[in-house]
């Protein structure tokens, strides 16, 4: 027992703090895992008068498996701990023998020197810099313009069916009904690809409210919604309440004070 303390004592001081707790649990934990096992050897064989017992320990002991599950992941825990410790240490040991080396270094150095290797350095980062936000420009331009050009026909399509169903009365109700359902279909396949996330909300937003025939007034301010995230998807601004609608009907300024 005394040689045991005296090393743990000796061990002590040639540790630190930090590592010597680790290791503490480390030890302890492999002390209540040969402990757990034994307790669990002397049940079976206080039980069975035999140290051969059919079935697993997780099977015939459940709570002293769980106790050594937990007493593992201690140990794991605990190594883990210790090997970040030190490879942070290390890491801090290298940066500063760099530190000194440059800073060794520079002191031979003549000023000229100093301030070229400062100004190249700065003129790298700066060059590094731009390259990397240009290709992001660019990456976001290029995307912006290729869901511009798969999302023009849809979207051209839905105003096309807008004007159509407006213009319909007028025309002896030429557009008829299947002829925009089949329309309908073909946009929100089209949208279901390339739509803005705005743009799909609104539509569906528009479609359950279609079915209340109270919300009409209400129906139109979602489509003119819709157009208008249409013109920002291919790069327009959005333009006054209203005045898209105003396009196709005439009294849409008279809905407007009677809506609110």
């Amino acid at each position: 027992v005394n040689l045991l303390i005296n090393t743990i004592c000796e061990l002590k001081n040639k540790l630190n703090w930090l590592t010597f707790k680790l290791v503490s649990i480390c030890f302890y934990s492999v002390i209540g895992i040969v402990f757990s096992i034994l307790i669990a050897k002397l049940i079976d064989f206080r039980k069975y008068r035999t140290l051969n017992t059919n079935g697993t320990l997780s099977k015939n002991h459940p709570k002293i498996n769980a106790m050594i599950g937990l007493f593992l992941l201690a140990i794991i825990c605990s190594i883990g701990c210790l090997i970040i410790y030190y490879l942070f240490a290390y890491l801090g040991t290298v940066i500063a023998r760099f530190v000194d080396w440059i800073s060794h270094a520079v002191s031979k150095l003549d000023a000229v020197i100093i301030v070229a290797l400062i100004t190249g350095t700065i003129s790298l980062i700066s060059v590094i810099i731009s390259s990397i936000v240009a290709k992001f420009i660019d990456y976001k331009k290029n995307r912006k313009e290729y869901l511009s050009q798969k999302r023009e026909e849809p979207y051209g399509q839905f105003v096309d069916m807008v004007y159509k169903i407006q213009q319909n009365s007028k025309n002896n109700n030429s557009y008829t009904e299947e002829m925009m359902i089949k329309d309908l279909s073909k946009f929100s396949k089209k949208i279901t690809l390339w739509g803005s996330t705005k743009v799909v909300k609104k539509w569906v937003e528009f479609r359950e409210k279609g079915a209340n025939s109270d919300a009409g007034v209400e129906n139109l301010f979602i489509l003119e919604e819709i157009m208008n995230e249409m013109r920002k998807d291919l790069g327009l601004r959005k333009v006054k309440k209203g005045n898209l609608l105003a396009f196709f009907i005439n009294d849409i300024k008279e809905a407007m004070k009677n809506n609110k």
